[in-house]
């Protein structure tokens, strides 16, 4: 019966993360919500304790993936895609600094940062 809990809730985690990830294009909901419902109806008679937990680990490991790696793009033109992150995957905005940081040969001197050095554009 644990198990059993714990399908519903990795298969409700999936669908929570669908909708978040594709959120306003219906395509991708729809397939995606087709994908999730046949994968867990393929295997809903299965008995194996072994074989239900090596799938709800698999099922996690989707879900995180989905969460933490994939981000909704969209063509907006020919030669354009937009690209619409979600909150979570935004980190803060660091500038790219494209000259070496000086390493000093004590440990105990500060380190230059980029926001130190000079910025250089490039052109």
């Amino acid at each position: 019966m644990a198990s059993r809990l714990k399908v519903l809730r990795v298969f409700k985690a999936l669908h929570r993360t669908r909708m978040e990830l594709f959120k306003e294009d219906t395509r991708a909901l729809t397939a995606a919500r087709r994908k999730i419902n046949e994968e867990f109806r393929k295997n809903k008679n299965e008995t194996s304790e072994e074989n239900i937990s090596q799938m709800i680990k698999m099922a996690a490991g989707v879900e995180v993936f989905l969460r933490q790696d994939v981000v909704q793009a969209e063509h907006v033109a020919e030669d354009r895609i937009q690209l619409r992150p979600r909150e979570s995957l935004l980190l803060e905005n660091v500038p790219y600094c494209d000259t070496p940081r000086k390493r000093s040969s004590s440990n105990n001197a500060p380190k230059q940062s980029c926001n130190d050095a000079p910025i250089t554009r490039c052109e």
